[in-house]
């Protein structure tokens, strides 16, 4: 698939079969992850990959973002390893962008392989990292649920067409 035409189709899934998702794939979809770029490379984004039950269960008492897809991937980011800009008259860390440059990896590269997804962030982060062990300098920026779409419940959202024209986007100066 054109990578136009890959990134004009992926959209927010809300309805998935529950047709596990093949090792090989998800693999795929993980490699696309670990290679996005961070802030000079720093690497502090890490993902918990749910497919138990168990974990599955846990998460979706936490959030109702899961959509009973069959694998979720919670994107983390060690805030003792992320870039922190301390000059500029403007400090930031720039985990939460380096964890969105990967989640968006994640999800282009699970529609290359015929799978869909979801970012969602509609839940309290300490709560999740409470519930899954994690250490405090570990910050939960986002899921990705990952799975098949069930057309039969769901499709894209009537707004995801919906766009602002170029001229609003972007304006060159």
């Amino acid at each position: 698939m054109e990578f136009a035409e890959l990134v004009k189709n992926r959209y927010s899934c809300r309805a998935f079969t529950d047709k596990a998702v093949e090792p090989e794939k998800l693999e795929q979809v993980l490699e696309a992850g670990r290679l996005a770029p961070t802030a000079t490379n720093a690497q502090p984004v890490r993902v918990l990959v749910l497919k138990s039950e168990d974990a599955l269960t846990k998460m979706r008492g936490l959030t109702r973002m899961t959509y009973n897809a069959p694998v979720v991937l919670v994107v983390l980011y060690d805030t003792a390893v992320s870039w922190k800009a301390t000059n500029y008259n403007d400090p930031f860390d720039a985990g939460d962008m380096d964890a969105s440059i990967v989640a968006t990896h994640l999800m282009l590269a699970a529609k290359s392989v015929g799978l869909d997804s979801l970012w969602a962030r509609a839940f309290n982060s300490a709560e999740v990292g409470k519930a899954f062990g994690l250490p405090e300098n570990v910050h939960v920026a986002c899921i990705v649920d990952i799975g098949y779409a069930d057309p039969e419940k769901g499709g894209p959202s009537p707004r995801h067409s919906a766009r602002k024209p170029m001229a609003e986007f972007a304006k060159e100066i």
